[in-house]
């Protein structure tokens, strides 16, 4: 009996208990014999019944409170489909090409296959979740240092505080910057721990004065480039962690990936480095960032790997065929299996595609339920046929979820015959098995099938992070009804704004953890006022009308933890949020402190306005 029934067990027992009392009590003449108190049974006949009678109820109500989500989870499934699925194990990766790649960079698309050594008698894949590309170039050196500078000069460096000395050197002895066309470089930022990770991507990307390409910190001819050739990676959606559908709102995204794996938003790019590039005749390259204030703690412990080209992260996502099913019209729901002889490696995340292959060999496609074109049928002159899905617990000897299959078939005529077989694909986790990969001297062992002759090692920086799961009982459904409150609620509402993205990183807070919530927590304010800003353009003049936002931090949650990134994330989620022809403008201020710490750009949707 597993906890969940048990639980109901106790439940019905204690009521048929208590109400057998009750009755006896006030039936002396008719059920005085039961001799049944509320605490005690005398008859053990009578207890033996009691007992029976409750696994039997018990097991009713389970399954009245089972299917009582079904038609939730297929609704809001449609409009959340992340917030049913683990989110898998996820780590970053670093690629190094072979000798002669390609000087134009060679890209490593998106959803790319990455292969572990097996564990457990299985390997463990893995996806790339963004276009990579690889130039033969790499740090040979890193250095953060404050006054006196040793940088070039320039009036735009005017008010600098810190440099940081980026040495970079390509990696084949016969080629030189000049025979790359590099436009754009990558890197990721790995710092000593996880909190230098964070100060380290604060300081580029909310202090950065501006950037300059050099041969050398004496160089008359230095390029500079503005700060807005700087940005943070990791928020747009071909940069998604999870497959995300259109019809989903992206903001949620950007706040699972946050409280799920922070590390994906750890990456910056240099971008129109071509201005330098295609006339750096040389191996060896400087690129120095320039500052507004200086970070004597940062500087001393900042370690030479801190900055990483050619990386990318990974999750535990792949597609695979499942189990066939066969459709015998005795079922209301077919089990979807990834594995019959090892279900504990294998966990459907989604299932992509649904076939049904005939007794005679016809083939045809089934469509989700509510994703369906109702004028299919008359389109194709074929009956379509649905399905819905819905997701349960998996047995207690297997972690995590198993996905159920219920036909919705209008036109099924008794005499049918049970002779077809459905062929699913799905995208799959390995489950917990991820977590069980050695970190750390070499291991783990990885490798990419698919580009044997492009990449020559791939290096795990970081372990694997756990899978995340989120309760599939109690209170769950309403949790996604509130959700869908939440959306309609404004932040403009006198005292509202706190509570209600307080409300909302709580939902997706899936690690639930004493540093999560102290970040939430570190979130004290919330206002709102009508802003004002100039239309991108040459024409002089042009204003528009949008939404001022104020975010309030506690100081001693922005300074150690990665407040900052969290406001980032939430800028560009309230920014998601703004209606047609109008914009949002968020700053972040400190509690009990004057001035605004930072200020991002005025945005509509994913773009800025300025």
């Amino acid at each position: 009996m597993d906890d969940l029934l048990f639980r109901y067990y106790n439940r019905e027992l204690s009521a048929l208990r208590t109400l057998a009392a009750d009755f006896a009590q006030a039936n002396p003449k008719a059920a005085a014999h039961l001799r049944i108190s509320a605490d005690t049974v005398d008859d053990p006949h009578v207890a033996r019944l009691l007992e029976g009678l409750a696994f039997l109820s018990g097991r009713v109500h389970q399954r009245l409170d089972d299917e009582f989500p079904e038609l939730t989870e297929g609704l809001l499934g449609i409009l959340y489909p992340h917030y049913f699925a683990p989110v898998p194990a996820a780590s970053i990766i670093s690629l190094t090409a072979r000798e002669g790649t390609n000087t134009h960079g060679q890209i490593v698309p998106r959803g790319t296959l990455v292969a572990t050594d097996p564990i457990g008698g299985k390997p463990c894949f893995f996806s790339t979740t963004s276009d990579t590309s690889l130039w033969p170039v790499r740090v040979s050196r890193l250095t953060l240092s404050g006054l006196p500078l040793a940088a070039p000069a320039s009036p735009l460096t005017r008010g600098a505080r810190s440099v940081l000395r980026i040495v970079l050197e390509t990696t084949e002895k016969d080629i030189s910057f000049s025979d790359l066309s590099l436009d754009k470089l990558k890197f990721f930022l790995r710092g000593s721990s996880p909190g230098q990770s964070f100060a380290l991507l604060e300081l580029l990307c909310r202090h950065t004065i501006c950037f300059a390409c050099a041969a050398s910190p004496n160089d008359p001819s230095a390029t500079f480039l503005p700060k807005t050739a700087l940005q943070p990676c990791g928020f747009e959606q071909n940069d998604a962690l999870l497959p995300w559908e259109a019809r989903s709102f992206s903001g949620f995204r950007l706040l699972t990936e946050y409280f799920a794996f922070p590390d994906k938003f750890l990456f910056v790019e240099f971008d129109r480095l071509d201005a330098r590039t295609l006339v750096h005749d040389s191996r060896q390259m400087e690129i120095f960032v320039y500052f507004d204030i200086s970070l004597p703690e940062l500087e001393r412990t900042l370690p030479q790997e801190a900055l990483i080209p050619g990386c990318v992260p990974i999750i535990n996502l792949f597609p695979h065929h499942c189990e066939p099913v066969s459709l015998t019209h005795e079922n209301t729901n077919y089990h979807v299996s990834g594995s019959l002889h090892d279900p504990q490696h294998y966990e459907i995340w989604s299932v992509q595609r649904v076939r049904e292959i005939q007794g005679n060999g016809t083939a045809q496609t089934w469509s989700p339920l509510y994703q369906r074109n109702p004028h299919e049928a008359e389109l194709t002159n074929q009956h379509s046929i649905s399905y819905t899905l819905s997701r349960r617990p998996a047995p207690a000897d297997i972690t995590g979820s198993e996905v159920y299959l219920a036909p919705v078939l209008p036109d099924l005529a008794p005499n049918s015959p049970a002779n077809s077989i459905l062929m699913i694909d799905a995208l799959c986790t390995n489950r917990n098995l991820p977590e069980r990969l050695p970190f750390g001297g070499g291991e783990p062992a990885l490798r990419m099938p698919a580009m044997t002759d492009i990449i020559r090692q791939v290096t795990c920086l970081m372990p694997f992070s756990a899978t995340l799961r989120p309760s599939l009982e109690g209170d769950n459904t309403w949790r996604l009804i509130s959700h869908l409150a939440l959306g309609h609620i404004s932040l403009t509402e006198h005292d509202a704004g706190p509570r209600i993205l307080h409300d909302l990183l709580t939902l997706y807070d899936c690690r639930d953890t004493l540093e999560t919530r102290r970040i939430i927590s570190g979130l004290v304010d919330v206002s709102t006022r009508p802003g004002h800003a100039r239309l991108p353009g040459t024409r002089a003049g042009g204003f528009v009308r949008g939404v001022d936002v104020t975010l309030t931090f506690d100081p001693v949650a922005w300074k150690d933890s990665s407040s900052y990134l969290l406001a980032s994330i939430l800028e560009r989620f309230l920014a998601l949020h703004v209606s047609i022809n109008s914009f949002v403008r968020t700053c972040v201020m400190l509690q009990g402190k004057p001035g605004i710490v930072t200020q991002f750009p005025p945005r509509c949707g994913t773009r800025s306005l300025l």
